[in-house]
């Protein structure tokens, strides 16, 4: 009898062992606890499996085992047997967390739950004018464009901030950056923003409440403000961005983005899921690896595309000078839309060959777009002008749904809470601002308020679909003054028509908003000048900074 059970108790370990190791074999380097996490099915599978060969083994060993029984076994070899008793019986708990529709080895769907996978691919700085499929000729974006045959293509989406970490802020609340503690009630934030901001705590976001109706949710990130140390972490089951200040001045590129997003596909098994990639890309400092050596080669090689380089520098250049280094802005940023389109469609060919693709909503848009001197300046949180605001905006929806091929009505990312929430089939609790995004051409245009500069002066915009009023409550000892432009006819916002238009209700409507953004950013508490010390900068962390712009030298 002790044979058999020595039989089974080595077939247990070994099957769950196998399987572990098999499991592992096909994990990434990218995910290790999910891998991990991965590999114990398999070992439950395994020791069943070495469970049921056991009486064979048994069998077998006890045909070749000595006559008699052994007695008298030394304290040492009881131990060392009751450990692998031990060992060969623990893998009976991870049947229940498989079994279980919502056990933590659970995979596949839970039974009816046939709600869409949920994948959002944001790309950093990128203009919805060097998309071809909204009108560019430079041959920039092919996969982005041929995902928007397949997509509803919406003509007029604008974001809530003019940079990165606020406009997130928003588009995950749907609240205005007064609205989720990331504005606040004091001139020039520049430094706040550097050294203390992070999203608080008490702001619901829309992942967090997609994980609480059942959905797995995960990120790979890129962009230093879009750190646990800056609050993103939070809500995320699965979350990864390796330009996190411990890991050293890293800028992850597309490439990188998409092999570790495509790891995630390739080991996670749960559904239904919620996927945020973000690419840095064309985010400065332009350097594309696929920039043609011709490109590279008609301008001086210490040329810097950086935001400190233009205006410390190339700003007192003659004026010939200028027009060179503005060229070669606009050429490496196209390189740098090249490089992300392509790395963009290796990720939508990732979720093709996953089978992902028909039965998930696919949301790709941008979080601003970028200045390349449309009115002066380079780069972008600095003003509230089009080409910062408005971003392409294109929607796979899941199944055979159908939807308008081109939407032209104004549309708000801070209405992507809803849209989501509606696609998860999740309870309005009240928390999200908006409605769904419209799926059908024809809806009445909606509004869109946007504030929270990085650099420079306060000002506030509202985006209507004729008008964009532009409103700078105060500034260095200047007086409010107020900048309109008609949308219908000057798109690009180069004809202020201020004083010939009085466009009085929108003035109005305008500064009632800003009120109410005021009274909202009061709600928060600045921590004060001399008290920036929220967030510990290393000297890795302030080359990032300085990589991307955000600090000087």
């Amino acid at each position: 009898m002790k044979t058999y059970a020595a039989a089974a108790r080595a077939a247990a370990i070994a099957g769950a062992v196998v399987g572990l190791g098999l499991g592992l074999v096909r994990g990434s380097a990218s995910w290790p606890w999910l891998s991990f996490t991965n590999a114990l099915r398999p070992a439950a599978v395994g020791w069943l499996i070495g469970l049921a060969a056991s009486p064979l083994l048994g069998w077998a060993a006890s045909r070749r085992a000595p006559s008699g029984e052994q007695h008298g076994r030394s304290k040492a070899r009881r131990f060392l047997g009751g450990a692998l008793t031990a060992a060969a019986v623990a893998p009976v708990v991870l049947w229940p967390a498989m079994l279980a529709p919502k056990g933590p080895l659970s995979t596949g769907r839970a039974p009816n739950d046939a709600r869409p996978n949920i994948i959002f691919i944001t790309i950093d700085a990128l203009r919805a004018d060097h998309l071809g499929a909204y009108g560019s000729e430079d041959g920039l974006t092919p996969n982005l464009d041929a995902f928007a045959e397949e997509a509803t293509r919406y003509d007029a989406a604008y974001v809530s901030s003019p940079w990165t970490f606020t406009s997130f802020g928003s588009i995950f609340s749907s609240l205005p950056p007064s609205g989720c503690g990331l504005k606040l009630a004091a001139p020039g934030l520049h430094d706040w923003y550097l050294y203390s901001a992070k999203l608080p705590e008490s702001v619901k976001l829309v992942h967090e409440v997609l994980g609480e109706t059942g959905y797995v949710t995960a990120a790979e990130l890129t962009n230093c403000f879009l750190t646990t140390e800056r609050g993103w972490r939070r809500g995320f089951d699965y979350f990864r961005n390796e330009d996190g200040p411990e890991l050293g001045a890293i800028l992850t590129r597309a490439d990188t983005v998409t092999e570790n997003a495509l790891s995630w596909l390739r080991v996670n098994e749960r559904e239904p899921f919620f996927l945020w990639v973000h690419y840095l890309d064309p985010h400065v400092p332009y350097n594309s690896p696929d920039t043609p050596r011709e490109v590279r080669e008609k301008y001086p090689g210490d040329w810097l595309t950086r935001r400190e380089y233009w205006y410390r520098t190339m700003i007192r250049a003659d004026e010939e000078t200028k027009a060179r280094y503005r060229d070669f802005c606009r050429d490496m940023y196209r390189e740098e839309v090249r490089f992300a389109d392509r790395w963009v469609g290796e990720l939508l060919a990732g979720i093709g060959q996953a089978r992902l693709w028909d039965d998930s909503l696919i949301i790709i848009s941008a979080d601003h777009g970028e200045e390349l001197f449309d009115h002066g300046g380079f780069e972008h949180g600095h003003t509230l002008y089009e080409e910062l605001l408005w971003v392409p905006l294109l929607v796979k929806w899941p199944g055979a749904d159908e939807a308008s091929e081109v939407i032209e009505e104004l549309v708000a990312l801070a209405d992507l809470p809803a849209t989501f929430l509606a696609a998860a089939d999740a309870a309005d609790t009240g928390e999200f601002r908006g409605s769904p995004l419209p799926r059908k051409a024809g809806v009445d245009g909606r509004e869109a308020y946007s504030e929270g500069m990085f650099w420079g002066v306060e000002r506030v915009a509202l985006t209507t679909p004729e008008y964009k009023i532009i409103y700078q409550p105060y500034g260095y000892g200047s007086r409010p003054r107020f900048e309109v432009y008609d949308r219908r006819g000057d798109r690009a916002e180069q004809d202020d028509v201020a004083d010939s238009h009085a466009a009085d209700e929108l003035r109005k409507r305008l500064v009632r908003l800003a009120t109410e953004s005021e009274a909202a950013a009061k709600e928060w508490k600045h921590p004060g000048k001399q008290e920036f010390h929220g967030i510990d900068l290393s000297d890795a962390t302030r080359e990032k900074l300085r990589a991307l712009g955000y600090i000087g030298d």
